[in-house]
């Protein structure tokens, strides 16, 4: 587990109740820029079981991203406009890793779903039916969080303000799969979806087909924000109204990430999944604040650009 005292970080992984080998792979690495701001990026590969060597081919994945950060990051942290930049080095590195999972002959497949968190935003490049999800507004968690550390001065008056919301979950990735593309088509609901028995059919992943094409997006995140990333032996054993309800509920008794995802993984084990379990749950707790006014001009500048940005690539 990561270990930072700006964030909370907590990630499980299991086999599960019915697979013999754990096919999914994660990433997660924080790093400072030469201001002092974090930069995190956090992924989740989940190998198909249907085809010979996916663990394989989620291992090589996060073995590539891993190897990608180890030679670039510390360039790219200098770089203007930083997270388009990555969204575009991310698109390129999936279309690789594509292209050298196809040159095994035998296909062997994995889904990848790439977040990177940096200054109040997010970016996403997403393979496959992987989710990331966003818990906007305040709960009782994040304020616990502080409680416990002795450390109720580090609640800002917007972190109190943000408390005061409702909570809205957001599933920020789209599922590359053939239920997906029923349920926009008004054919399926999205319960009828989660039961249906191609629900595991894929419509786009890394390695079996060419011509990947990376789903993407920029967003903006609060300091008491959660992110929550999965596979799908985890989501599909629950709808989003429960899985919401469960983790707002466990933060009002735990303050621990780990304890958290040991939790949901053992959770989606005794309801009955039979795939692999892989579960992150991370929060930016304290952001480095800029000491002028040019911040808040970078700011929407940024968010400008982000704007301009969507309607290029929408």
């Amino acid at each position: 587990m990561i270990s930072n005292e700006n964030w909370q970080v907590g990630i499980s992984s299991d086999t599960g109740p019915v697979k013999r080998k754990n096919e999914d792979f994660y990433f997660c690495k924080i790093v400072e820029d030469g201001d002092g701001h974090d930069f995190t990026m956090v992924a989740i590969a989940d190998g198909m079981g249907g085809y010979q060597g996916g663990d394989t081919a989620s291992q090589i994945a996060i073995e590539r991203l891993n190897q990608w950060w180890e030679k670039n990051i510390q360039k790219f942290l200098k770089k203007r406009d930083m997270l388009q930049k990555l969204i575009k080095e991310m698109t390129q590195l999936c279309k690789k890793m594509n292209e050298e999972l196809l040159r095994f002959g035998t296909k062997i497949g994995t889904t990848l779903s790439i977040l990177m968190l940096y200054k109040g935003r997010y970016a996403i490049c997403h393979v496959g039916d992987s989710r990331i999800y966003q818990f906007k507004g305040g709960n009782v968690g994040f304020q616990n969080f502080f409680r416990s550390k002795g450390q109720e001065e580090r609640l800002t008056r917007q972190h109190t303000e943000t408390l005061e919301m409702d909570v809205e979950m957001t599933q920020l990735t789209e599922d590359h799969s053939w239920v997906e593309q029923e349920i926009k088509k008004g054919r399926l609901t999205k319960e009828e979806a989660r039961q249906h028995r191609k629900r595991n059919v894929l419509t786009q992943c890394l390695g079996i087909e060419k011509g990947v094409d990376p789903w993407s997006q920029l967003g903006f995140y609060q300091p008491s924000d959660l992110f929550l990333l999965c596979s799908d032996g985890f989501y599909s054993m629950f709808s989003n109204e429960e899985i919401s309800e469960t983790i707002l509920g466990l933060e009002k008794e735990y303050t621990n990430f780990q304890t958290l995802t040991d939790y949901l993984v053992k959770l989606a084990a005794y309801s009955g999944t039979r795939d692999n379990i892989t579960v992150i749950l991370l929060r930016n707790i304290f952001e480095k604040e800029a000491g002028n006014k040019d911040h808040e001009k970078s700011r929407l500048l940024s968010f400008l650009k982000y704007k301009q940005w969507g309607r290029k690539n929408g």
